[in-house]
Order: structure tokens, then sequence, then C-alpha cells
């Protein structure tokens, strides 16, 4: 192994050292950081697509009879999405085209065009349980929780 390469590894292993390094190391972002700190490796398409934030930005909260799920989508109709349910998964899919057409970008961080994300729901559901509409630029979606009661298992 080449003295000057194991070298910059131990000087970018110390930028990452910390209580939780060796998670760190074996960490998608922390990869893709690391081989772009050595230089060794511009970053891919596919990490940069690894890396992104999964979007919409989405929140899950549980009530005590509720499932509540809110998915931001500013400058989208419900035109604009579709939802699909199978037991613990939700499938939302959308295109938001942009208002206007623009000359340059300047700068651009909101999102445009097609997405599809899927969302591992806490509990599972059917489509026809689920309550969803538009408020403010936020997709609320709920559904009721399905109590499942112990049961008392005799041991032989």
């Amino acid at each position: 192994m080449d003295f000057e390469k194991l070298k910059q590894w131990m000087e970018i292993a110390q930028k990452y050292n910390s209580g939780h390094f060796w998670n760190r190391v074996f960490d998608q972002d922390s990869i893709a950081k690391f081989m772009q700190e050595a230089g060794r490796e511009e970053a891919t398409e596919e990490q940069e697509r690894k890396t992104a934030p999964n979007l919409p930005r989405t929140d899950i909260y549980l009530t005590d009879s509720q499932v509540i799920v809110l998915m931001e989508l500013p400058g989208f109709r419900k035109e604009d999405v579709q939802l699909f349910v199978s037991g613990h998964e939700l499938v939302v899919k959308g295109n938001c085209k942009l208002p206007m057409t623009p000359v340059a970008t300047i700068q651009n961080e909101r999102m445009y065009g097609e997405f599809q994300r899927t969302i591992e729901l806490p509990e599972p559901t059917e489509g026809k349980n689920i309550k969803a509409r538009f408020d403010n630029g936020l997709l609320v979606l709920s559904y009721m929780r399905k109590y499942r009661y112990e049961e008392h298992v005799a041991i032989e």
C-alpha cells in the first residue's frame, strides 16, 4: 500500500473521529464524502441519488386512534398527485410543472417534475380507509389504527 494514500486516509479518518466513527465508515453519505475529499472519485449520479434527501419531506405521527402522514407538496394540486397503498407501503407519485418558462436558473431549491416516493407505514391499512386532503401545501393522510389485544398464551 502506498504510504501517501494511507496518510491521506488517516487524516480524513481523524476528521470523522468520534464515538460513532465506525458507524459512519459504513454509512453511504460518509463513503461518498470520503471519496470526494480523497480526490479519488467524483460523486456519480447514482451516489448523489442515494445521498439526496427523500423528497417530498414527510412526517408520520401516531395518536391513540390514528396514523397521520404529513407530506410537503407546495405548488401541487390534488390532480398532480396519485396515492397507492398496499399493507404497510404507501406510494406517492406526482408531477409539478414549473409555473413559468425560465430563461436562466439562478437558484433551484424547489421540487419540480415527476417524483415517486415509497413510505413504510407503521401499521397496515387499505386504501378505502385512508382520508387524504390538501391543506396549505401539505398533503394530510390519516387512517384509524387497528388495535390488537394481547391474548394469553398457555405454555405446555
